[in-house]
C-alpha cells in the first residue's frame, strides 16, 4: 500500500512529466519535464520494497494508460517485435517500466523526440544497453547526437559482456558511420586481435573501409573469377578472417565468420552447401581452368561456398567448446585455411 504523501508526489509528478524511470535500488522515482530538467521522488516504503516499486508501478499504469492491474500483457508479448502502435509511444514512457521502454525502443515509429527520450528511460536500468542496442539498429538514429551517446555507453559498456554473439553485436553496431572517433575504432582493432569477436564485428561491418595496418597490397590476377581479391581492402578481410580462425575457441564467433567470409565471397553459380566435399563437387561441374592461377581459382570457389552449416551440425552433437572446437573440425577449417593462405600470399 503507498503512503499517501508518496501518492500525491507521484500524481503531481505524473502530471508534470513527458517521461518517467524508477531507480530500484535508490527506490527512487525521477521525472523528466518538457524543459528536459528531472525532478526526483525519493519513496518511503514502510514494508517490503519491492512490492511498493509493484505498487508505484500499477499507480503510474493506471494514472496514464487507465489500464488497472499494472502493465498490459499485451505490450510484454510485443515490446520486442515492433508492433506497439506510434500513438502510444510517448504514454508507455511514463509508466517507469523497462518493458514499456524496450518496446519504444523496438517500435519503428521512432523520432528524434521519442529517441531522447527512451534513452533517458533507458539510463541506469539492467536494460540499459539491450536497450541502446535496439536504437542503434535504426538508420535515422546513426546521424544523431543521441545516437552517438548511445554508442559511447555501449562501448564502455563491451568489457562488461559476457555473451560472445552480443559482444559481436555491439561492436558492428557502434563501428556504424561516425558514432565513434577513429581512435576508438583503432583501440577495438587492437583489442580484437586479441579478442576476436571484436574483429567480427569488423569483418561484418567495414568491409571496405579495415585498417590496413600492415600496409597489405592487392595482387594482379587475371582469371574474371578472381577480380574480387584484386583489392587491398579485400586482401584484409581475408587475412583478418584467417586471424579469427586460427585461434577459433568459441562456436559463435565461427558461425559469422564463415557466414560472413561465403557471403562476401560469393559466386553467382557456387550455392552454399552443408560439407566441403559438396562444395568442390559443384567446383568440379563448373569446370573453369586457369593454367597459371588454377590454385587461387579453387580457393576463391570454395570460399564462396562457406557457411556455418559446415560446422554447426558437429558442434552440437559433440557439444565443442574451447580449442576442441579446432581439434575437432580440422578437416573442415584446414582446408578454408588453407585457400584463405593461398589468396593472401604475395
Amino acid at each position: 500500500m503507498l503512503e499517501p504523501e508518496d501518492i500525491l508526489k507521484l500524481n503531481v509528478l505524473i502530471a508534470t512529466s513527458i517521461a518517467i524511470r524508477i531507480d530500484t535500488y535508490k527506490l527512487v522515482v525521477v521525472g523528466l519535464n518538457a524543459q528536459f530538467k528531472e525532478q526526483t521522488i525519493e519513496l518511503k516504503p514502510s514494508g517490503d520494497s519491492a512490492a511498493y516499486i509493484k505498487d508505484v508501478k500499477k499507480l503510474l499504469v493506471t494514472q496514464v494508460l487507465g489500464a488497472m492491474g499494472g502493465y498490459p500483457s499485451y505490450l510484454k508479448r510485443w515490446s520486442r517485435m515492433g508492433q506497439v502502435e506510434s500513438s502510444n509511444l510517448a504514454s508507455l514512457l511514463k509508466l517507469g517500466e523497462v518493458e514499456a521502454v524496450v518496446a519504444v525502443a523496438n517500435s519503428t515509429n521512432l523520432d528524434d523526440q521519442l529517441l531522447k527520450l527512451t534513452w533517458w528511460c533507458a539510463t541506469n536500468t539492467d536494460n540499459q544497453a539491450e536497450i541502446g542496442r535496439f536504437l542503434l539498429t535504426k538508420e535515422f538514429v546513426i546521424q544523431t547526437q543521441t545516437g552517438r551517446d548511445v554508442a559511447q555507453y555501449l562501448l564502455e559498456f563491451l568489457p562488461f559482456i559476457n555473451e560472445t554473439e552480443q559482444l559481436i553485436d555491439t561492436t558492428s553496431l557502434v563501428l556504424q558511420g561516425d558514432l565513434i572517433d577513429q581512435k576508438s575504432k583503432d583501440k577495438l582493432w587492437k583489442q580484437g586481435q586479441r579478442k576476436t569477436a571484436f574483429l567480427v564485428g569488423f569483418v561484418e561491418r567495414m568491409q571496405g573501409h579495415l585498417p590496413n595496418e600492415f600496409k597489405i597490397q592487392s595482387p594482379n590476377y587475371e582469371h574474371p573469377d578472381l577480380q574480387i581479391i584484386n583489392n587491398d581492402q579485400v586482401q584484409i578481410f581475408l587475412s583478418t578472417l584467417a586471424h579469427i580462425l586460427k585461434k577459433i575457441n568459441q562456436e559463435y564467433v565461427l558461425y559469422r565468420a564463415l557466414e560472413v567470409l561465403g557471403q562476401y565471397i560469393s559466386h553467382e553459380k557456387i550455392t552454399p552447401q552443408s560439407s566441403l566435399d559438396k562444395i568442390n563437387i559443384q567446383i568440379k561441374s563448373l569446370n573453369l581452368n586457369s593454367s597459371a592461377e588454377q590454385e587461387q581459382l579453387n580457393a576463391r570457389l570454395l570460399l564462396a561456398g562457406v557457411n556455418e552449416r559446415l560446422v554447426v551440425s558437429t558442434i552440437s552433437a559433440h557439444n565443442l567448446t574451447g580449442s576442441a572446437i579446432r581439434k575437432k573440425l580440422a578437416p573442415v577449417l584446414e582446408p578454408i585455411q588453407k585457400a584463405l593462405a593461398v589468396l593472401t600470399t604475395p
